[in-house]
């Protein structure tokens, strides 16, 4: 990342057509189209956020048992019964998928789902937040409707005979699942060679099986997971589908195909596309603004307490790293670099010619990217991505959460170039994290070598696993939600970066060491002549691009900063966590706002998560300022959206004028 004055470089990649993005496979990624082909039901009943900052809800329950405030089964209780009081949900018909308390706000974050006998609702679902004296601050739902749903006992999914319905209809379904993930896939290899195994249940709680013996130009590990859960279409319907989740190297797909009928009526990709070490210090984006240094135990203990390395290569429990010439998905046996120190000291210490091709200089690439991820996980797990709340570790040593998901990061990925990209499943299952090598300049240059775009593809994860819960990784896949997936992590690599000194006057330009140029349309900047984008160009056709919409939300987060940074100052180091300081204040409510958001949020939506999140860490504060960087880009107070277009407001409230 280069820190410039008002510069301005057009992403002249914009203009090409939705239609050729869809016939280009490497148009995906940090730069390129995210998933053309991705969709989901529009439900009239999307989530409303309800926000109770000025009046919170206290329950019956609450008012009869007060103690139900001091634990965090008293506050799953209070949200049930919330639910049940406020908008007629009944017990029976939810499932809890994940409930925690953050340590820094003090909010408990409890996430439900609608449920049909054991039948989960895929996107019927729940978020209620409940403050430290168990009242409930803010809360969304999309339930369906009572009337909706199947009676009792009329959800069939048949049983798991070959020779039977059910058979028939998963053979269906895995053939509409092969169209829409541009795969081939002959109908008599499914009768010859698949089978049924393993039963098992999902991270939030739904039954399913393994499909077996699936080729390998379909899915990697010729296994397909297959649950029973239900849906909510557009027109109103519940049905029942089978929830098929298909690993390729490029794509984790997540589908929902019609029992009946073999219809994919939704489908996403979990995949988001952009000791002592001899590294880049996490304050240098990349080689133009320093040089190697040698580190000694840089690991944050509260975070990392036995150290990054288990063994004495680039192998710990959150990440693995490694190089992956061929593209592959596997890891076990790839290259790493080896500590040149003898047991039990680990040293990783290689040398960088940035002059030479990038192979010459793998073992410090490992290392880097090693290093990078490691810090980006301490300094998430400070600002509240810890074990709870999802975050990716092979052991969870607080007993929270699901462990078993330390990140795999391949350096020098030989599967594509020019991009990064990052798979993000539910908690429990490991995170795939792919950095490329770019071929813009001579020689080519690594992306491990450029820090804010390994920051970025970390933030795919945090922002996955944090809204609607560690258990959900369908919140942030397409449409608005997944542009806005993309402002946050771009927002999350400017924020990184912003060092004491710095001003307003500053505009920031990502990816330029790896891409040679700016990989945004727009720089990062408070000058409107420099970036011009506001909250109406959502409606202009060239924004319907998920990185284009991303682009826009950044922009906003950019004002909010600097009006947080402007009134409170600059941390010169974001692991002091010193939330006196503008840049420290932004990362936190940006973590804090993505658990109280509801799945699928809104411009507003999210907006509205990012001032509760201050008021319960500043008590309103810096609201005024997060007002005012909202409003100079069109999200103002009367900023709203009716489902066909964006209408801009640039006012705050009148307390702020």
């Amino acid at each position: 990342m280069r820190i410039v004055k008002h510069h301005l470089q057009l992403f002249l990649l914009f203009s090409r057509t939705a239609d050729a993005q869809r016939d280009d496979d490497t148009y995906r990624g940090l730069n390129w189209q995210h998933q053309a082909n991705t969709f989901r039901p529009a439900l009239k009943n999307w989530p409303r956020f309800n926000i109770y900052s000025e009046q919170p809800v206290k329950t019956a329950d609450l008012k009869r048992k007060p103690e139900l405030a001091s634990t965090l089964d008293g506050k799953v209780k209070i949200a049930i019964s919330y639910l049940g009081q406020h908008h007629g949900i009944m017990p029976n018909t939810t499932r809890i998928t994940d409930a925690y308390s953050d340590e820094a706000s003090g909010v408990t974050h409890v996430y439900l789902k609608q449920v049909v006998e054991e039948f989960g609702v895929a996107n019927g679902l729940a978020n209620v937040n409940i403050d430290q004296n168990g009242h409930v601050i803010s809360s969304s739902h999309s339930f369906a409707p009572q009337l909706a749903l199947p009676a009792a006992g009329a959800v069939n999914f048949g049983s798991t005979s070959g020779a039977n319905s059910q058979y028939k209809h998963i053979k269906l379904a895995l053939q509409s699942f092969a169209r829409y993930t541009f795969s081939d896939i002959d109908p008599q290899i499914i009768d010859d060679a698949v089978s049924f195994t393993d039963a098992f249940r999902t991270a939030a709680g739904d039954s399913g099986f393994v499909v077996s013996g699936l080729p390998g130009h379909v899915v990697s590990n010729g296994q397909c997971g297959v649950a029973r859960e239900l849906l909510q279409l557009a027109g109103g319907q519940v049905i029942p589908v089978w929830h098929m989740t298909m690993q390729q190297p490029m794509h984790w797909w997540s589908a929902y195909i019609g029992v009946e009928d073999g219809q994919v009526h939704s489908i996403s990709d979990w995949a988001y596309k952009l000791e002592a070490y001899s590294v880049l210090p996490h304050n240098i984006s990349s080689p133009t603004e320093g040089s190697p240094q040698l580190l000694t135990n840089p690991a944050y203990t509260p975070a990392s307490p036995f150290g990054w390395v288990t063994r004495n290569t680039t192998i710990g429990n959150n990440v693995w790293a490694q190089t992956n010439p061929t593209g592959n998905d596997t890891w076990i046996g790839n290259y790493r670099p080896v500590s040149s120190a003898a047991f039990p000291n680990k040293v990783f210490d290689f040398p960088l010619n940035t002059n030479s091709e990038p192979s010459t200089y793998a073992d410090f690439s490992v290392t880097q990217l090693f290093y990078t991820v490691n810090t980006m996980h301490d300094l998430a797990f400070v600002y509240g991505f810890n074990e709870e709340a999802g975050n990716f570790q092979d052991i969870n040593y607080s007993g929270k959460g699901t462990g078993g998901d330390y990140i795999v990061a391949f350096a020098q990925d030989g599967g594509s170039t020019n991009n990064a990209n990052f798979m993000s499943p539910p908690d429990g299952q490991h995170g795939l994290m792919r950095m490329y090598l770019w071929s813009e300049t001579t020689p080519r240059r690594d992306g491990n070598l450029d820090q804010s775009i390994v920051a970025h593809e970390f933030t795919h994860g945090i922002s996955s696993r944090l809204t609607g819960g560690p258990s959900n990784a369908d919140c942030l896949n397409s449409g608005e939600p997944g542009g806005m997936g993309e402002g946050w992590s771009d927002a999350v690599a400017f924020i990184l970066y912003i060092k004491p000194g710095q001003t307003r006057m500053l505009d920031v330009v990502l990816g330029e060491y790896v891409y040679g140029k700016n990989i945004r349309q727009y720089p990062y900047s408070t000058n409107m002549s420099t970036n011009p984008q506001t909250y109406k160009d959502l409606d202009k056709e060239e924004y319907k691009e998920v990185h284009a919409v991303g682009q826009v939300w950044a922009s906003m987060l950019y004002e909010v900063m600097w009006s947080l940074i402007d009134s409170n100052g600059i941390s010169g180091d974001l692991f002091d966590h010193d939330l006196s300081k503008g840049n420290s204040i932004m990362l936190q409510i940006l973590l804090n706002g993505m658990k109280l958001q509801p799945c699928n949020p809104s411009f507003i939506d999210a907006r509205n998560a990012i001032l509760q999140a201050e008021r319960t860490l500043s008590r309103g504060k810096n609201e005024c300022a997060i007002w005012h960087g909202f409003s100079k880009r069109g999200l103002g107070v009367g900023a709203f959206f009716n489902n066909t277009a964006h209408t801009e407001d640039y006012s705050v409230p009148q307390e702020c004028n």
